[in-house]
């Protein structure tokens, strides 16, 4: 006959893993013992104590909080991304026709200012006043986006100017690149271009400028 042994309570001990790794496993505790629910207080940084079960309502709304705010961040990345998908593709039919400098710099400024809200676009070459500062902004780079000094934003820009992006114009004869111009975006937001953002976008309309105005100057 097998004897039963009963445990001795007061040699077990007990850990916060243990309970975890017990509660784990029988997932119907809480159904058995539904008082526990309420009679638990859980210490809060903010409201003192709160029973197991508000506590668990709150992680709820708070993970509900945070998957609407990343679902409109989203929402808000998409409209900002068709904005300028249909921007660019309105600039590039625009290019298409144009037979100057003149009026490609009209083309583009026109699209900038009505659809992505920004002051002015200018098309800079190595004869303009300002060239040789906004190269030296660049120091080497394809692109640049924050401020400049208050003195060469009235320089390149006729209205009022707060931050600006940059962005070669080139093209390669072999293996060399020659650059030939500089594009330069103007917002009236201290805030809109700034060098944490990211160039990929900039860049990429430094290409397609730089295809057009390329056989119009060189």
């Amino acid at each position: 006959m097998t004897k039963l042994v009963t445990p001795n309570f007061e040699d077990l001990e007990l850990d916060a893993e243990l309970v975890k790794d017990y509660l784990e496993q029988t997932p119907s505790f809480f159904t058995d013992y539904p008082e526990l629910v309420t009679q638990l207080r859980i210490p809060h940084a903010i409201h003192g104590t709160t029973s197991l079960l508000e506590r668990r309502q709150e992680i709820q709304r708070s993970k509900i909080l945070q998957m609407e705010e990343e679902l409109n961040t989203l929402m808000v990345n998409a409209r900002q991304n068709e904005v300028i998908f249909r921007a660019v593709s309105d600039m590039y039919l625009g290019l298409v026709g144009c037979d100057s400098v003149a009026k490609l710099e009209e083309t583009v400024s026109d699209v900038c200012k009505e659809q992505l809200f920004l002051a002015q676009f200018r098309l800079l070459q190595p004869e303009d006043e300002a060239y040789i500062h906004l190269q030296a902004k660049l120091d080497g780079n394809p692109s640049y986006l924050g401020r400049l000094y208050p003195e060469i934003m009235e320089t390149v820009f006729d209205g009022f100017a707060q931050s600006v992006a940059l962005v070669e114009l080139n093209y390669m004869v072999g293996e060399e690149e020659i650059i030939f111009g500089i594009a330069a975006f103007a917002s009236s937001s201290i805030h809109h271009f700034h060098p944490r953002m990211d160039t990929l976008f900039i860049d990429q309309l430094g290409q397609l400028l730089s295809k057009h105005v390329v056989h119009l100057t060189c």
